[in-house]
């Protein structure tokens, strides 16, 4: 009797898929220096378009919700800003040059009074900015920042392992087993008869020993 021959599946090696992983692997390596690039770009050009737009919203929105504290950082930005370019006022200088003459008593005149009057000044003003500095300081940290992030791209080599094309190749084994097992006995009527008369007989067996 004529039939379809059916070809048994090879069982996948060790070697085979090193193979298989060697074969593809060039390809998918193309394929990402093609389209990395593009997705690093897009990325760039929808923050270019939508990152200002976004941060006048989330401006809106906290002046929306939170006014009075909104408003009050405002101005004390303004202070800060202003202050440090600022010099001590003139009340603050005297009142500094009125102590420290106190306290350097008949000195005051002296090359070192002078000295150390000079160099005094110079530390209150600088002292007066760092002050504000620091205001300015502080309210920057309670704004959020933006930062710069590099752009996400798909790597399509990441999953791509020697290990995992070995899994799907014995997976597709096992599949294939299956079926080829499976049309084998539809193929080869004698088996299937075979096993039907050898359950028939069985149970024919079973029942006539339970009598």
């Amino acid at each position: 009797m004529g039939g379809t021959s059916i070809e048994q599946p090879q069982q996948p090696s060790v070697q085979s898929s090193i193979s298989d992983y060697v074969q593809n692997y060039p390809a998918l390596f193309s394929l990402q220096q093609q389209y990395a690039p593009q997705e690093a770009a897009q990325q760039v050009a929808l923050a270019q378009q939508y990152a200002a737009p976004l941060g006048e919203a989330y401006r809106t929105a906290q002046e929306q919700i939170y006014p009075n504290e909104t408003a009050l950082s405002n101005e004390l930005t303004a202070q800060a800003r202003e202050g440090m370019s600022s010099t001590v006022p003139e009340w603050q200088k005297a009142q500094y040059q009125s102590d420290l003459n106190a306290n350097l008593g008949s000195n005051v005149g002296s090359g070192i009074g002078a000295d150390y009057m000079s160099r005094g000044m110079q530390q209150q003003q600088q002292d007066w900015q760092r002050y504000y500095q620091n205001m300015g300081l502080s309210i920057a940290g309670r704004q959020p920042i933006a930062t710069a992030s590099t752009p996400t791209t798909t790597n399509v080599l990441q999953g791509y392992t020697p290990q995992g094309v070995m899994n799907y190749n014995a997976s597709n084994y096992g599949t294939a087993a299956n079926i080829y097992g499976t049309q084998s006995q539809q193929s080869n009527p004698w088996m299937s008869m075979a096993g039907t008369l050898g359950g028939a007989a069985l149970g024919g067996w079973s029942t006539n020993w339970g009598k």
